[in-house]
């Protein structure tokens, strides 16, 4: 494609790092009738889409859902959520722009325990009352400069790129062995409270935990170790370690 893609994005990581900066990764559409390929979708804007080009960039029209700390990001990187085709090359589109752009807003959704921040209560740890949030991120013709834009119409690299996406995510699901941890030290401790932890059925929940936990943590190490690094320079997980 001749493309000044990757020129780009270094740019931008280089300016992200010298920052400081927080990135919320957008990818997850609203997707609408999910039978439906994005060009046929009865809403256009189902899916983040380009609805004009312009000489010093494009403007974007569209939606990313479940952005978890979106309001605590500096910058937001939007990505396609699905493998595309030639008839939806208007949706093959990638960029990252400030979170407070012009055209942007936020839907905070509810969560299952949000209430409990009413509560004065001292179970919850770290920033209570603003650190959990998602959001659906609404992109209201807002405007992208070529520097910011990373993926411009090229659809047949939209399932390459939403697989080595999932596969990193997966890798970062070490971080969540600690909150399994946790899980399992309350399990624990509600069944020493009840006099049970010597049950064999209670024992065997525990142990089951245990081994799913430390399942985890070893495929994020395994994908990461097993990787190989890319022309480009970066280095790329192990995919079939990463869905472990």
């Amino acid at each position: 494609y001749g493309t000044e893609y990757h020129t780009r994005f270094v740019k931008y990581l280089e300016y992200v790092q010298d920052n400081d900066m927080t990135c919320c990764g957008a990818m997850t559409d609203t997707k609408g009738d999910r039978s439906l390929p994005p060009h046929k979708q009865a809403d256009p804007d189902m899916f983040m889409h380009v609805v004009e080009e312009k000489q010093d960039g494009v403007i974007v029209r569209g939606a990313k859902a479940h952005q978890t700390g979106a309001v605590n990001s500096h910058e937001i990187i939007v990505m396609p959520t699905i493998t595309l085709r030639e008839p939806d090359k208007d949706y093959a589109i990638s960029f990252a722009l400030p979170s407070d752009t012009e055209g942007i807003t936020y839907i905070i959704g509810r969560q299952s325990c949000d209430t409990r921040k009413l509560e004065n209560g001292t179970m919850d740890r770290g920033n209570l009352f603003f650190g959990g949030h998602e959001a659906l991120v609404i992109f209201d013709n807002v405007f992208v400069p070529w520097d910011r834009v990373f993926m411009f119409k090229e659809y047949d690299f939209s399932r390459q790129l939403v697989e080595q996406f999932a596969a990193y995510h997966r890798q970062s699901y070490a971080c969540k062995v600690g909150v399994g941890d946790v899980l399992i030290g309350a399990a624990q401790t509600a069944a020493e409270y009840n006099g049970v932890e010597k049950a064999s059925h209670i024992k065997d929940k525990v142990v089951e935990m245990n081994h799913l936990n430390e399942t985890l943590y070893c495929g994020a190490i395994a994908c990461a170790s097993e990787g190989h690094k890319e022309p480009s320079g970066t280095y790329y997980v192990n995919t079939l370690l990463a869905n472990v």
